[in-house]
């Protein structure tokens, strides 16, 4: 059978062995890639020392460094920096973080911060609210440039805040100019209050290009109040 001549064929047939210079060779570099790994992940020659932040303005350094959880001493090679970078990423006024190492004691965390897009007044204080809804820090007073908003519960999962995210980013020109609060106690009833007194009921965030455009023509019309809640059909009283 096949088989049977193939085991006698190998039987009968001599290997060559490997020479002694070659099993050196080959001893010496097994050596050598258990020294190097010694080196890399039990020595202190590779070991973490310091922490590097990078990018934070407002956010305490000493707050990333905590919630990077990075174990001093332990291998810069053996750190799992996607642990890290998620553990960073909870940091509320953290919007982006890169984490990398820097041979051949430091752990780099590169962040980008949240930036303010809505500011809404609550018990005494401003909470920072930036462009996807995150209430990510509070202030004392309202920075300038920045809008206020009226919400009961600001956030991402708040569909009021989300509607008035989304009208803001409709609005330019004389709209946005003299814009002073957006007000939305529910998702359907959204208003806009400007200088001088004016209002804008915008209702839910759907059609805001045209409902933008219709207001802004109305502007320059009399009347305080202003309705675009349905833009086809908008009206202005005093």
């Amino acid at each position: 059978m096949p088989g049977r001549r193939l085991v006698q064929v190998l039987k009968t047939t001599k290997l060559p062995r490997l020479s002694r210079g070659l099993r050196f060779g080959v001893l010496a570099a097994v050596l050598l890639a258990g020294i190097g790994a010694w080196v890399v992940y039990g020595s202190s020659a590779f070991a973490v020392t310091e922490v590097l932040v990078r990018g934070a303005t407002f956010v305490d350094p000493a707050q990333i460094r905590q919630a990077a959880a990075v174990e001093n001493g332990g291998a810069l090679a053996a750190i799992d920096t996607d642990a890290i970078a998620g553990r960073v990423a909870a940091v509320p006024p953290v919007a982006q973080v890169r984490v990398s190492r820097d041979w051949p004691h430091t752990v780099v965390v590169e962040i980008t911060e949240r930036t303010p897009f809505i500011a809404v007044p609550a018990d005494g204080a401003v909470a920072l609210v930036d462009s996807s809804g995150v209430a990510y820090r509070t202030v004392e007073a309202i920075p300038d440039g920045i809008t206020r908003a009226e919400l009961r519960t600001p956030g991402p999962a708040d569909a009021a805040t989300m509607g008035v995210l989304s009208v803001l980013s409709a609005l330019d020109g004389e709209l946005k100019r003299d814009l002073e609060t957006i007000a939305a106690p529910s998702p359907t009833r959204i208003e806009l209050r400007l200088r001088g007194g004016r209002t804008i009921f915008w209702g839910d965030a759907t059609q805001n290009d045209a409902k933008s455009d219709v207001a802004t023509v109305l502007l320059g019309r009399p009347g305080d109040h202003i309705d675009v809640s349905a833009p086809g059909v908008p009206t202005v009283r005093d």
